[in-house]
């Protein structure tokens, strides 16, 4: 059974080896990935309101509205999305 000392530098030693590059890679997808993620949940907490105030009864007009502002969101979530 190895130590936990040993596991400690094997993985260190594995880091060390790593391709920078890909490294960064990796680091802008998570980037961009979390900002995908991040984006589409304000969104979606937006869209659950609007559809709540529609279901008590508020005009179409009024969502319409509140969500227009949000289509530049959209449009930038499918663009980080393209890039992936």
């Amino acid at each position: 059974m190895r130590s936990l000392g040993a596991d400690s530098t094997d993985c260190r030693r594995g880091s060390d080896e790593l391709d920078s590059d890909f490294l960064a890679r990796l680091e802008q997808q998570d980037e961009k990935l979390y900002a995908i993620l991040s984006n589409a949940s304000r969104y979606r907490n937006v869209l659950h309101e609007e559809i709540t105030h529609l279901r008590a009864g508020s005009a179409p007009g009024s969502a319409r509205a509140h969500l227009a502002p949000w289509d530049r969101l959209r449009g930038e979530i499918k663009r980080l999305a393209e890039t992936l």
